[in-house]
């Protein structure tokens, strides 16, 4: 059996978000090897290297990988007017990187999530090319379970552009000390994005919505069986669901970058074979050192449905 497939998660910053950070635009800064963004530093090797990352997917035997702008560069910090010019900056750059490397890397288009009219906006203009979108998880005063967000539901849908969710960063600041803002804080942000998806009746209202959570979907899996119990003894706060917990969480997809082989086993369990996508994270230390690095405790059988055709299912023909 060939092995084939895509990793849905890997991270690049294209050229043109660099040459802004020299002419400090839109509030960053590059420092030699490094781009200053708000109080981030983002190293720019080798996430400027997209031969690198070409030569990763070759070294995995993968047709390709969906690429995004990694989380310092989701800016939900800009005011409505940057925040559309920085938009297309980064569009328009990481979609350029991605077609000189047609068809091996496809873009995930960015969505200035925090602000729903412009993210609408911005996704209903999407053409074939991309391969889906992705969002922070900072949206201000709002929650995914917001009806501002219903029209942008209703355009992924109707153009069938698969949203992934990634976290940005905690607010948390008891997370500052011993890395947990990451090792914390970035899968319960995404829990919380769920959440407000499964409890806000948004997977139901909209059944071809495909999501795609981060990091085999944050802590989603170990707390599902606590949600469903929730709803079905009528906590306070939790509404009448069309669609229960249990059976909203198993319309996400998750990639695969859990460091664990009993809690893989568990997410295919729970979610379904079918559900589960082959990522990397790269090129951050915090992701998956190969395809195998998760997934070589599986079968051939399965390795093959999560490296590859549960990827073509969901993405269709924008892979090709």
């Amino acid at each position: 059996m060939t092995l084939g497939g895509w990793d849905v998660h890997t991270h690049l910053i294209p050229p043109a978000v660099v040459a802004a950070g020299e002419k400090q635009r839109f509030g960053m800064q590059r420092n030699q090897g490094t781009l200053h963004i708000c109080s981030h530093g983002v190293p720019l090797h080798p996430l400027t290297e997209i031969n690198k990352l070409v030569d990763r997917v070759a070294g995995d035997k993968l047709d390709g990988a969906i690429v995004s702008v990694p989380p310092p560069l989701f800016r939900h910090d800009l005011s409505d007017g940057d925040h559309a010019a920085y938009t297309d900056l980064v569009n328009d750059s990481l979609q350029n990187a991605c077609r000189a490397h047609h068809p091996r890397l496809r873009p995930h288009a960015y969505l200035p999530i925090n602000n729903p009219e412009l993210a609408t906006k911005v996704a209903s203009q999407l053409g074939s090319e991309w391969a889906g979108v992705v969002a922070g998880t900072e949206l201000g005063r709002l929650s995914y379970a917001s009806d501002r967000y219903d029209p942008l539901w209703k355009t992924l849908s109707d153009a069938r552009l698969p949203l992934f969710i990634h976290p940005g960063s905690s607010p948390d600041k008891r997370l500052d000390d011993f890395y947990l803002s990451n090792l914390l804080g970035n899968p319960v942000e995404t829990t919380i994005a769920a959440a407000n998806l499964v409890f806000g009746g948004v997977m139901h209202r909209f059944p071809n919505l495909k999501v795609i959570l981060a990091h085999g979907g944050g802590c989603v899996c170990a707390l599902y069986g606590r949600w469903q119990q929730g709803a079905a003894t009528h906590r306070p706060g939790i509404p009448t669901l069309a669609l229960e917990p249990q059976d909203a969480v198993r319309r996400f997809y998750v990639d695969s970058v859990v460091h664990s082989s009993p809690f893989l086993r568990a997410v295919i369990e729970i979610l379904g074979e079918e559900r589960i996508l082959l990522g990397s994270d790269w090129p951050f230390p915090m992701g998956a050192s190969s395809a195998e690095y998760d997934l070589g405790i599986l079968d051939a059988a399965l390795q093959h449905k999560i490296r590859k055709a549960n990827a073509e299912t969901l993405f269709g023909s924008r892979l090709f």
